[in-house]
């Protein structure tokens, strides 16, 4: 059918220059309150400072708690308080002190369970609101993106066009447990796989995704609408800056999943449970009953591959480069607490590996004649733009080094260790993908001296680390727990000489460093 039985078609409908709609009557529990806001030109430090100052003041007067991502860029926000009254009071505040805040879609949910109010407010500075790898220069513009965002209801109509296709801008593990499914002879539903949101610009780069959406109308959605900003002015500077690369349109749903729900309390073309980020965990249809819901389910248990579809206990997959979380059933609980390093995903059970090949963000804009970061101070937007091509100099060193020889480019040199560390320790330090660790010693007393050469799972990932460490914008690599001030110095490591092997024969890992005969 063209329209499903059950349509709340005000809930469709952004709030951004328009009342905040009222409390429900009789309403009582938590209110939940999703917004995100992008700025364009940035903040400055100063501008985001002061933003923050009077943030936190509001949170305080209205009993406000939850968490959040701020940075120069924007605001990405998941708010919580028991009063209905005060959640208003505080968005009002917001739009109050500065009117960007006008344009922001605030998504509130009354009524929501006890356990879904967060104790404290916590704002996580980061270079990005979403972790595409986009920041700073290599930030597509949103506001020379030329994609449509449409309310709920006119997207449920387009998954009906049998030449568009949607793109589910979640991450796997979320769309395990609920997706999307457009009507026979309908849109097709493309699932990049993603293991986090870096991989998508690699995916969207491949050959096999610029197939896929070659000439087709594109509709994108994600969870409440933050992934699908970045991600389709990214798929916008693609096309443009490449005649061979043409899609019809691109569109993404107002309100992501959140508001499609709410407009579509039965369901729509949804299937299965929105996965979400906070206490509340997942959002389901609201007038879809517990048994159609079950059936719905197509996710499993990974420990016995029972059906099951709720993620609880945070448990990860045991591939080391990948982590994600995994699901697991009561029945099997003991089981994932005793081996938690066999634990496998799905794509990790598929033996999937992602696209490595990103695009050339900051090249693309030098041939559409779009400058690096705009923003509210040219000395900040000029300092970010010359971090990004430092660092992209530095990674396309290491892409050069690993042409000429792919096995030992994947070799890394890291010093100034803490001479107090462990091989745990330093893996968490670099953040993942390290296969293996070898110390390094003093020739004549055997005693470690803080370098160690450690082997990456891929090229790809020794270079991002390359590029990481050398990024003098962020707080660097430092191993956690340490009282060491320096930052860990990281650098593609010599070849071994001719005729020796590396790992030498006989090597085996040492968790701990050696001490010497002193």
């Amino acid at each position: 059918p063209a329209m499903a039985s059950a349509v709340v078609r005000g809930n469709a409908r952004s709030v951004a220059y328009a009342p905040l709609p009222p409390p429900a009557p009789g309403a009582t529990g938590v209110s939940v309150v999703l917004f995100y806001q992008y700025a364009e030109p940035a903040w400055s430090q100063a501008q985001l400072r002061r933003l923050l100052a009077e943030f936190t003041r509001l949170a305080a007067e209205h009993s406000v708690t939850g968490r959040g991502r701020a940075a120069v860029e924007g605001l990405n926000c998941t708010l919580t308080t028991r009063e209905p009254a005060q959640a208003r009071a505080f968005c009002e505040g917001l739009r109050a002190f500065d009117p960007l805040f006008q344009e922001t879609d605030f998504k509130i949910s009354d009524d929501e369970p006890e356990h879904a109010l967060f104790k404290r407010l916590t704002i996580k500075h980061t270079e990005e609101l979403v972790a595409y790898g986009l920041g700073g220069a290599r930030a597509p513009s949103l506001k020379q993106n030329g994609a449509r965002h449409v309310d709920a209801d006119e997207y449920h109509r387009m998954m009906e066009d049998p030449d568009a296709v949607v793109i589910d801008v979640r991450n796997a593990y979320e769309t395990d447990i609920g997706r999307m499914v457009p009507p026979e002879g309908g849109a097709k539903l493309i699932d990049p796989k993603m293991r986090n949101s870096r991989e998508f610009p690699k995916w969207l780069n491949s050959d096999t995704a610029k197939e896929q959406l070659k000439g087709k109308k594109v509709l994108m959605y994600c969870t409440g609408g933050i992934r699908c900003e970045r991600a389709s002015a990214l798929l916008n500077q693609m096309v443009e800056s490449d005649p061979s690369f043409n899609v019809r349109e691109t569109v993404q749903v107002r309100g992501g999943i959140e508001r499609y729900l709410k407009t579509f309390p039965e369901g729509g073309f949804w299937k299965g449970k929105n996965y979400l980020f906070d206490k509340r965990q997942e959002q389901k249809p609201e007038l879809k009953s517990d048994d159609a819901l079950e059936g719905e389910v197509e996710s499993q248990c990974c420990v016995c591959e029972r059906t099951w579809g709720v993620y609880r206990g945070r448990y990860k997959c045991g591939v080391r480069e990948c982590g994600v979380p995994v699901i697991v059933c009561p029945r099997c609980v003991t089981s994932a607490k005793e081996q938690p390093g066999k634990l496998r995903c799905p794509l990790c059970v598929e033996g999937y590996r992602a696209p490595t090949l990103e695009p050339d963000l900051v090249g693309m804009k030098r041939r559409l004649g779009v400058t690096g970061v705009e923003s509210a101070g040219a000395e900040q937007g000029n300092k970010r733009a010359r971090v990004d091509e430092r660092r992209q100099r530095i990674a396309d060193a290491a892409a050069d080094a690993a042409a000429s020889d792919a096995e030992h480019a994947k070799r890394l040199y890291v010093r100034q260790i803490p001479l107090v560390v462990s091989a745990t320790k330093l893996r968490e330090a670099l953040g993942g993908g390290v296969e293996l660790v070898q110390w390094l010693a003093d020739k004549k007393t055997g005693a470690f001296y803080g370098a160690a050469i450690v082997r990456m799972a891929s090229v790809e990932a020794a270079r991002e680390l390359v590029a990481r460490a050398a990024d003098p914008s962020g707080k660097g690599l430092r191993v956690a727990g340490s009282k060491a001030k320096k930052r860990l110095q990281v650098a593609l490591a010599q070849p071994p000489k001719d005729g020796d092997a590396w790992p030498p024969p006989g090597f085996a890992e040492q968790e701990f460093p050696p001490i010497g005969s002193g």
